[in-house]
């Protein structure tokens, strides 16, 4: 007991040689010239919405680890939102499964994308919808074509080539018959070559996606780290956040045209990165047809948190108008709904092992249970 007392106060002793330090960084994060940010901020009430229909979507993801596998839960659920409607669950998919530990928390990330697009895509050939939103920055999707996995460039083209006639015939199938998965998960292919190809039926989806629909769909985030705006040490939404209470927007940016230049990109890796990714899937054998990459912040009611917009067109307040009118302080409740829907907490997950019988010393002691004793 004393000696855990003595070991707090010597956290606190570490933390008091350090406060001067830590209070003078604060105070330079926020050295913010607040003219420079009104000039950034343009009010509007968005008090001009036009009759739209919307569609939005969300993904979970989760795992429980025992000593011989991984136990995995991934899920996409969109709902449809008509305005002066009702909001109606349109479409809903949940995989689970066991499989090896290894590098199982990219894939199954990869596997909640890939099945995100899928959900997107059949909903919008299937409902009449004016707006697809992703909960989310649309641009995390162009950075995932180029991480989650170690080969190089040419040898995912090889083998996007190798698979895309037959992943392309088989997703047409899946968006057809409403019975959406990952295709490639259960191929009897050696790991390593498995993850890539799980990676090349992501790049595929989400390039039919975006030849197919890039006008109609937008990402809405209530997080960003992106810092074009200001250039400061600090998020650009929260300057924004901090420094406005008004509802309004800034001005839609077309980052890849604004970082062009290799010295610019270097103090924008993020965005870089985004540039990178376009730059990937727009090449043989993939074709994007992306030619621009908007990004804005908008608060749609006063005293509200700001949001980051992604898009592939400029979105306009006619648009945004018709967005405030589906939110409940200012965020989309098609996004709030389907976030609370797909979640797939330890607790969930717990369960569902539990229905399945999984019965091991380890996995008892991971789930909390009490271990036999021999």
């Amino acid at each position: 007991m004393v000696s855990g007392t003595i070991e707090g106060f010597s956290m606190i002793e570490y933390l008091l040689k350090n406060r001067e330090k830590i209070i003078k960084k604060m105070e330079k994060i926020n050295n913010i010239d607040y003219k420079e940010v009104e000039e950034k901020w343009i009010l509007d009430s968005f008090e001009n919405p036009k009759d739209m229909s919307f569609a939005g979507g969300d993904g979970s993801c989760n795992k429980l680890d025992y000593i011989s596998f991984s136990f995995y839960g991934v899920g996409a659920v969109s709902f449809v939102h008509n305005m002066g409607e009702k909001i109606k669950k349109a479409k809903e998919e949940y995989i689970f499964d066991i499989t090896h530990p290894l590098d199982i928390e990219d894939r199954i990330r990869k596997y909640m994308l890939t099945l995100e697009l899928k959900n997107a895509l059949y909903v919008l050939r299937n409902y009449d919808i004016d707006c697809y939103i992703f909960d989310g920055s649309l641009f995390s999707l162009l950075i995932s074509t180029r991480k989650g996995f170690e080969a190089s460039e040419e040898e995912i083209k090889k083998l996007y080539t190798e698979y895309k006639n037959e992943f392309d015939k088989k997703i047409e199938e899946e968006i057809a018959s409403g019975e959406i998965g990952i295709i490639s998960k259960d191929l009897d292919l050696e790991l390593n070559k498995k993850i890539l190809v799980e990676h090349v039926e992501y790049i595929l989806t989400l390039t039919k996606l975006i030849n197919e629909f890039k006008d109609r769909i937008i990402g809405i985030s209530k997080t960003s780290k992106i810092n074009i705006y200001f250039d400061k040490n600090m998020p650009d939404i929260a300057v924004f956040t901090k420094y406005t209470d008004k509802a309004g927007y800034s001005e839609p940016i077309d980052f890849v045209n604004k970082i062009g230049p290799e010295e610019k990109r270097e103090k924008h890796k993020q965005l870089s990165s985004v540039v990178k990714g376009i730059s990937f899937i727009r090449q043989k054998p993939f074709y994007a047809e992306i030619d621009t990459a908007y990004i804005q912040f908008v608060r749609l009611e006063d005293n509200c948190g700001v949001v980051g917009m992604t898009s592939f067109n400029k979105i306009d307040k006619e648009l945004l108008s018709s967005i405030k009118q589906i939110s409940i302080n200012g965020y989309p409740y098609i996004l709030k709904k389907a976030h609370e829907t797909v979640e797939i907490t330890n607790k969930k997950l717990e369960a569902i092992a539990k229905m399945l019988n999984i019965d091991d010393p380890i996995a008892r002691h991971i789930l909390g249970k009490k271990k036999k004793k021999f």
